[in-house]
């Protein structure tokens, strides 16, 4: 039964490769007509100039070709259809930020504008005077700005939060109130049971990670490569805890995931945006908390956890004594900035992503 479960998960990622393989050459075809190209950072490295236009929106193709092979071939109610409907609504949102970035400066026509329009634009800030209230919004707002990422997408950081919180909730209420889970596994001690505090730790776990990914997506290759090491770590796990779909659906997002680095790696030819990002992140969360096993994650993602926590600990530490604790934040900046090559800097975050995988492995079995 190993081996023929095996196989079966190798001939899932074989055909998300295929059909990966086959769709990215369209899509970026595609992006490149429309002019659907990324905006880069001003403060940035002077090195990044060069990618300003670089077709987005590229993890679109590797989520739909997860989602059409899931839904034919591993379709399972109690262990594929909650992550992939979670990794969903997050790639819903990430498809509206990358679009608002890019719909305004591309060659789609103006049918969007006009039809659109309105959604997109701006509107006038509301003074909302509600005493107590008006404060609690205004510090949630600053806390927002300090520890998010920019509101170049054209949905402010706030607003940002307040979606993923929605999902983060629905994730929280449905893993604690309809499924019964108010345990954490830790490693050696086996379940201990939390209560409440087990959807408020869901809740938090969520958020970060989905926002931490997209932090890493800033050099060519990095987020899809960590990402690709965390899945084959949860593969390996769904396979030794016998969750032999979710070891199906961990495979078919590996070979998804195979013709985009192709694509993706430096020189990139297209980025992933936020649509793929919010996926990732989403997924990873949802596997750690389905396989019980969220405690193993905060190892097998650690390069993610690293990269992301820079950015807003910079901000905070720079808001109280204005003085940088890195170059450049996220993290794997700072390093460009000391002179290391993009290539070197990618190929050593991931050389450690494979270590602190083997470490959540290991941890998650003892």
């Amino acid at each position: 039964m190993g081996t023929v479960g095996l196989m079966l998960d190798l001939l899932l990622l074989f055909l998300a490769c295929l059909l990966s393989l086959v769709l990215y050459p369209f899509w970026i075809d595609f992006v490149y007509k429309f002019q659907m190209g990324e905006s880069i950072r001003e403060d940035g490295p002077s090195t990044h100039k060069r990618k300003e236009g670089t077709p987005t929106m590229g993890g679109l193709v590797f989520v739909l070709s997860v989602a059409v092979i899931t839904l034919i071939f591993n379709r399972s109610r109690t262990q594929t259809l909650f992550p992939l409907f979670v990794a969903a609504l997050a790639g819903l949102l990430g498809l509206f930020e990358d679009f608002t970035k890019v719909y305004r400066k591309s060659g789609l026509p103006g049918f969007f504008e006009y039809h659109f329009g309105k959604i997109f634009r701006k509107k006038p800030k509301k003074v909302i005077k509600f005493g107590i209230f008006s404060k609690i919004w205004g510090v949630f707002k600053e806390a927002s700005r300090v520890v998010g990422s920019s509101d170049s997408s054209g949905i402010q950081t706030y607003n940002k939060f307040i979606i993923q919180g929605l999902i983060a909730g629905f994730v929280s209420y449905w893993t604690y109130f309809k499924l019964g889970w108010d345990y954490i596994w830790f490693p050696l001690l086996g379940n201990v049971h939390v209560g409440f505090w087990y959807p408020i730790f869901i809740f938090f776990l969520f958020i970060i990670i989905l926002n931490f990914v997209a932090f890493t997506d800033g050099l060519d290759g990095l987020a899809g490569g960590l990402s690709l090491i965390s899945f084959v770590a949860f593969w390996v796990l769904s396979k030794i805890l016998g969750y032999n779909s979710l070891a199906g659906f961990c495979a078919t997002f590996v070979g998804a995931l195979i013709p985009f680095l192709y694509f993706n790696i430096f020189p990139a030819r297209v980025f992933m945006g936020n649509v793929g990002s919010y996926v990732l992140g989403a997924t990873m969360a949802i596997l750690a908390v389905v396989l019980h096993r969220e405690i193993a994650f905060i190892f097998i993602g650690m390069m993610f956890f690293i990269d992301g926590v820079s950015s807003p600990l910079q901000q905070i530490v720079y808001r109280f004594t204005h003085k940088r604790l890195f170059r450049m934040a996220p993290i794997h900046h700072h390093f460009e900035l000391l002179g290391w090559p993009e290539t070197k800097i990618m190929l050593r975050f991931v050389l450690f992503g494979v270590f602190f995988a083997f470490v959540g492995i290991f941890v998650a079995i003892l």
